[in-house]
Formats: C-alpha cells, structure tokens, sequence
C-alpha cells in the first residue's frame, strides 16, 4: 500500500494579488478593471479545487505522482480562463477608453490617423467607411470603426498585445516588446487548449493522449499574463488621465 503523502506537504497555487484599483481610476477604466478583477478570482476559485482535489487524493493515495486527469483539467480551465480574461479586459479597454485618448493623446491620435489613411489608400473602400465619412459626425464614427477593428477578434500572441499598448498610447518604456515577448509560452499553452484540446498529436491515428500541464508553469503563465494585463490597465489610466482636459 503506497504511504499517504501528508497534506501539509500539498503545495497550494496563488495567483500574485491584483492590489488596489488605479488611484483616481478614470470611468473610462473601470469596467476593464472590474473584468481584470473577475478573471482573477476565476482562476484563483479554479486552483481552489485543484487543491482541494489534492487533498482529496492524499486520503486515499499517494499524492506525489502524476496529477489526475480531472486535476490537470483544472490546469487547463486556468489557462483558457485568463486568457478569456485577457481578452475581455483588454478589448473592454479599448473600447471605453480610445475615444477619450484619440482626442486627447498625441500618440494614441496618430495611430489613428495611420488607420484612417490606410482606409483612404484602399483601392475599393468598405461600407463602413463610405457610410462614416458621409456621417454628420464622421469622427466619431471612423473611432468606433478603428475601435471594431481592434476589438474583432481575440487577442492570439505578444503582437497583438503591442497593438493594444500602441493604440493606448502606452509609450515602450512602460511596456516593452521584450516583456509582452515572455507571454509566449501563456498564448502558446492557450492555443494549444483552445484550438487542439490539448492533444499530442491531433492529426494522428488512435491517440487521444493529452499533454502534461506542470502546475507551477501554468501558475506562472497565468501569474504573468493576469499582471500584465494589470500593468495596462494601470498605464491606461495614467494615459486617460493625462488626456483630459483640466478642471477650470
């Protein structure tokens, strides 16, 4: 009969915590923040079970070997959680607070405009963009066309992220291409999840065997990607801020 690991030895996953919300958090960034804050009590509830089922297993077997399907289960719900709350997050971000940033902030307004030419230099130019140039407001409808076309689909790699950080006017030196780079085994393991179900070899004939999730990797990935997500939020308000026009 295999010895009965004792529980106090059954490492427990958590998440590094969010702290407070931006001081002076702007109405523009609240609802990204309040998603921010659900992602993180999601997959905090999340490695929650897995310890409990850990415990659990430690009753009845040795707990020191390899974690069961249902716990590595909850790896992988972590993961595809924080990366669901990436996206919300972001694109709630995007949505609330580029309208104030175009008009107030010189590098969010020039990402604009480069996207506004790009439209111009199109051979044969969408209905989208017929119908906001001929608006009585065509501003503000090219805006929310540019905000549609940062918010269409979800966020897949470090490149996507640095088109959020630019379009927030987040200058490089409050987030680096090489910080967004350490996400890529996050969005590699979450593609890997989403699109493959984690199969080793999808394609193949008669396997159905899934990869091994190490739990400290996936604590890790999901640390990092939940902070980062936290620093643009973070760097946003300080931008949205900044734009506004000052109080008489």
């Amino acid at each position: 009969m295999s010895p009965v690991a004792p529980t106090s030895k059954i490492t427990k996953l958590e998440l590094t915590p969010l702290g407070p919300q931006p001081r002076g958090c702007p109405a523009e960034v609240k609802g990204s923040w309040k998603y921010l804050v659900g992602a993180h009590d999601s997959v905090t509830g999340l490695f929650d079970t897995l310890h409990v089922l850990r415990l659990k297993s430690a009753e009845e077997s040795d707990a020191r070997g390899r974690l069961s399907h249902d716990q590595t289960d909850q790896l992988r719900a972590a993961i595809v959680f924080t990366s669901a709350g990436l996206d919300a997050c972001l694109r709630r971000l995007l949505r609330d607070a580029l309208p104030t940033l175009v008009n107030g902030n010189s590098a969010a307004e020039g990402k604009f405009k480069h996207f506004v030419n790009e439209q111009l230099n199109i051979d044969k130019a969408s209905r989208a963009f017929r119908a906001a140039v001929i608006d009585p407001d065509p501003r503000n409808r090219l805006i929310d066309m540019y905000i549609d076309s940062l918010t269409g689909s979800s966020l897949q790699g470090h490149k996507d992220l640095q088109k959020v950080r630019d379009a927030l006017g987040i200058p490089m030196s409050d987030i680096s291409d090489s910080t967004l780079e350490k996400l890529g085994p996050f969005f590699s393991a979450r593609n890997e999840i989403a699109h493959e179900l984690d199969l080793v070899n999808p394609t193949g004939r008669g396997t159905s065997s899934r990869r091994d999730r190490k739990m400290s990797a996936v604590k890790d990935q999901c640390d990092e990607a939940l902070q980062q997500v936290r620093s643009f939020v973070t760097h946003a308000a300080r931008q949205v801020k900044s734009a506004k026009p000052a109080a008489p």
